[in-house]
């Protein structure tokens, strides 16, 4: 029989104790020759980039969703000239990821509000990561790396991660963790000395690729948070090769060290943002919740259907047994293969070890915002999943070696195209077979999942369609259909979301806006909105609807009040200076409207209504007609199509000849 092999990666020798080290065998990674070896990876290498394109094509298509409009397109560090400066050098950005937002920055000036433009380079960060995730496996000799490497590629449970453009994050993150992990087994500490090369040699070219293993770690810091448990993940790969070392440990002390400092800086800038709490959850809990976090997301990369955006809301209670089952068969899982780590464990244990550790983040110990809606989402597993694709790729290969039928003793038989046996009989294509039927209905998967990303609509729609009790999407399809001039849609829709979530603010202020406006439901409307502000006393919003309801029922002195809390918690809410300048108006306090006015135009240079409401006043005091008419004629440059404003500057222009 035929092996392909590489010198091994622990760089065995007198002084090694090598424990594992396994044969190549993958099938699309050897060839016979070099010039076949160069043909035959570009070739592969464009198949899996073409195949993920054409799955992710439907994403393509799609537009700016749920959160894009935070992270992207309503976002001001990203339109400010200076927006680089501040990512990387002020505490304005929620989170300091400062790799990521410099991405999309420059993006912006590229495609605007095009969202094809950042849906392209998504798709094209996640091939490339493909791409490093088989020279990793490979270099990691794990039989089926390529099939892993394509699994990947295609596997719908990453369409969150690609589909969605608020998950740059997700995919900057891993592209560099796949490049720490490449450079790091690059160096003489995990690749041994070089044939050939001098000793000064092999030190200088260890020293560079360590040196760009820490680089490219920082930058993943720098790319999202979830990369700090990167460095655990590479004394897992020493300790499956060969035994661990205090070398091993020092040389992995400055990447522990980057993890820390990143680590604490992510944390202060999350309590400089929202003080809103994510959920209470204590100790055994979040222990319970952690357990049943590995086996969902195991059972979902092994059977990716029925795939949300948000999943429904696990609530987990420790005193219920059988919350108990999933941490006690992960915690037996694991000393299984602990005490069974020699010979073919071995590695099923490293890709265990891998899986859990890159899920602790996710884990419920810390909270993440998102979690307040699910305790589990797809784009979390992004990182984790490699895993376990490595292992369902690696049995495949073992699968596909035992389906080879053996030649006689003594024949000499060419290698194939791909490296392995070569098949005589029908059963020993059912490997073959079977991989590109996983992969094509993977991809298959992956381009109707891709397809619900389309426009914030659809992705709300399919998502309640599978989890009706996503209050945050019945809110949100309810705003739609608001703006669309469906009331009575929209009113049922957050009706719908207060149905499952009493609690939730946004819902009792929208809700209580729109009734506001519905003839005979004032006092249901108040009642929702004083609701919200129960909930949460600094919504602003909340007070600038309940300031309006006050306002058209007469009650100025409750709406002026009303207008004034607005305005504490959210000084630059233009729309609360304009409200307040109405009603300072009404009662004849021109001043102080005049002042309000003039702030809303400060805030919003461009709104008509602004200007026009300020012409309004300061024709009511006497000797101000010429400022009025500077207002009119600002007012007519943004809608030069209104009649009303243009007889009114007529006027005074006739006035003062």
């Amino acid at each position: 029989m035929r092996t392909n092999r590489i010198p091994q990666l622990g760089g065995c020798g007198a002084r090694r104790d090598c424990v594992y080290s396994p044969a190549v065998k993958d099938s699309a990674s050897a060839t016979a020759s070099p010039q076949s070896i160069n043909f035959k990876v570009i070739a592969l290498g464009f198949l899996i980039f073409g195949t993920t394109v054409v799955a992710y094509l439907p994403a393509l298509k799609g537009g700016f969703i749920w959160d894009d409009d935070t992270f992207l397109t309503q976002n001001k560090l990203i339109k400010a000239a200076d927006g680089l400066y501040r990512f990387w050098f002020t505490r304005e950005p929620t989170d300091y990821w400062p790799m990521t937002s410099s991405t999309l920055w420059i993006e912006w000036r590229l495609w605007g509000m095009n969202a094809a433009g950042y849906h392209a380079t998504n798709i094209v960060l996640h091939a490339t990561e493909a791409l490093l995730l088989w020279r990793i496996l490979y270099r990691l000799q794990l039989p089926g790396a390529y099939l892993a490497a394509f699994i990947f590629a295609v596997h719908p449970m990453n369409v969150e991660s690609v589909a969605w453009i608020t998950q740059r994050k997700n995919l900057m993150a891993m592209l560099f963790s796949l490049l720490t992990v490449l450079f790091f087994l690059r160096t003489r500490l995990a690749d041994g000395y070089r044939t050939g090369a001098s000793p000064p040699e092999q030190e200088r070219t260890s020293t560079l690729w360590y040196g760009l293993s820490l680089i490219a770690f920082t930058l993943g810091m720098l790319s999202k948070g979830s990369v700090a448990m990167l460095p655990l993940v590479l004394l897992g790969v020493l300790a499956w090769r060969r035994r661990l070392s205090l070398g091993d440990l020092v040389a992995t002390l400055p990447l522990f060290f980057i993890a820390a400092v990143f680590t604490v800086v992510n944390i202060l800038f999350q309590h400089h943002g929202s003080a809103e709490i994510v959920r209470n959850a204590g100790l055994l809990e979040r222990l319970a919740g952690a357990g049943a976090v590995v086996w969902f997301y195991l059972y979902k990369i092994l059977l990716p259907l029925d795939l949300m955006f948000i999943y429904p809301q696990w609530h987990i209670q420790a005193g219920d047994l059988r919350w108990w089952i999933a941490p006690l068969a992960a915690v037996g899982a694991s000393a299984f293969l602990c005490h069974n780590r020699n010979g073919w464990m071995r590695p099923l244990l490293f890709a265990w070890g891998y899986f859990c550790v890159m899920l602790i983040p996710v884990m419920g110990f810390t909270d993440i915002y998102f979690m307040r809606y699910s305790l589990v989402a797809d784009h979390f597993a992004h990182l984790a999943m490699i895993g376990v694709i490595a292992v369902v790729a690696a049995g495949w290969e073992h699968w596909r070696e035992q389906m080879a039928p053996n030649p006689p003793l003594g024949a000499v038989r060419s290698p194939s195209p791909d490296g392995g046996r070569m098949p005589a009989t029908l059963g020993s294509w059912a490997p073959q077979a079977a991989a590109v039927a996983v992969v094509g209905f993977l991809a298959f998967l992956t381009w109707r999942q891709g397809g619900i990303y389309r426009d914030p609509q659809t992705l709300y729609e399919e998502t309640l369609a599978k989890n009706p009790s996503c209050w945050l999407f019945h809110n949100n399809l309810g705003v739609i259909y608001e703006h669309a001039g469906e009331p009575e849609k929209a009113i049922a829709e957050y009706e719908a979301a207060l149905r499952f979530n009493e609690d939730y603010a946004g819902a009792q202020n929208n809700l209580g806006s729109i009734l506001s406006r519905t003839p005979g439901r004032m006092n249901e409307a108040v009642a929702h909105l004083q609701e919200a502000l129960r909930i949460q006393p600094d919504f602003a919003n909340a007070h600038n609807n309940l300031g309006i309801v006050w306002y058209r029922s007469g009650r100025l002195k409750e709406a002026i009040a009303e207008y004034q809390e607005t305005l504490r918690y959210k000084p630059d809410f233009a729309d609360a200076h304009n409200n307040l300048a109405n009603a300072w108006r009404k009662i004849d306090r021109m001043d102080d409207a005049i002042m309000e006015y003039r702030e809303a135009i400060r805030l919003i240079p461009g709104d008509a209504e602004f200007h026009f409401n300020l012409a309004g006043a300061l024709l009511r005091i006497p000797g101000r007609e010429n400022e009025a008419a500077a207002e009119l004629e600002t007012f007519l440059s943004i809608k030069p199509e209104n009649e009303l404003a243009r007889r009114i500057l007529a006027q005074i222009r006739a006035a003062q000849h």
